[in-house]
């Protein structure tokens, strides 16, 4: 009777994880690590020092003020100046025909990358941002 006494007793295991549980588990770290890889590249830091801009190894939004009017070079790039807030010019490239509105700008958000080779900042997209029509209104009536 001793020996069916011993062989119903449990014995202490330690976490046994079923390989269901293994695979699972496995799947949600995969899922974090893609995740994170994923949004490390879509967020985009923002910047209005071309310093900072040339000093990224990584795609930025460069905000600044319009340093010319804009022209196509031989590659039939859209390239312009753009002024920071200290004053400094960067030369924009972009591979995109020039923003409609692009004329009324009073300042533009270039997203893309400092080349050093080149000495550029090679935007892949451009914002450009008009003043709106309702401050001038908003001047208009506050002198009455």
């Amino acid at each position: 009777m001793s020996a069916d006494v011993m062989r119903s007793t449990p014995q202490p295991q330690g976490l046994r994880l079923k390989p269901v549980h293994v695979v699972g588990l496995a799947i949600v770290a995969v899922a974090i690590i893609m995740g994170y890889f994923g949004l490390r590249d879509a967020i985009r830091p923002y910047t209005e020092s071309v310093d900072e801009a040339m000093a990224s190894n990584r795609t930025v939004q460069l905000a600044g003020f319009l340093g010319s009017t804009g022209r196509y070079d031989t590659e039939n790039n859209f390239t312009f100046e753009l002024k920071d807030e200290m004053g400094q010019m960067v030369t924009i490239v972009s591979e995109q025909s020039m923003p409609s509105n692009f004329d009324h700008a009073t300042s533009v958000v270039a997203i893309g990358h400092y080349d050093e080779a080149k000495g550029v900042f090679l935007a892949e997209d451009l914002l450009v941002k008009c003043p709106s029509k309702y401050q001038e209104q908003a001047g208009s009536t506050a002198g009455m």
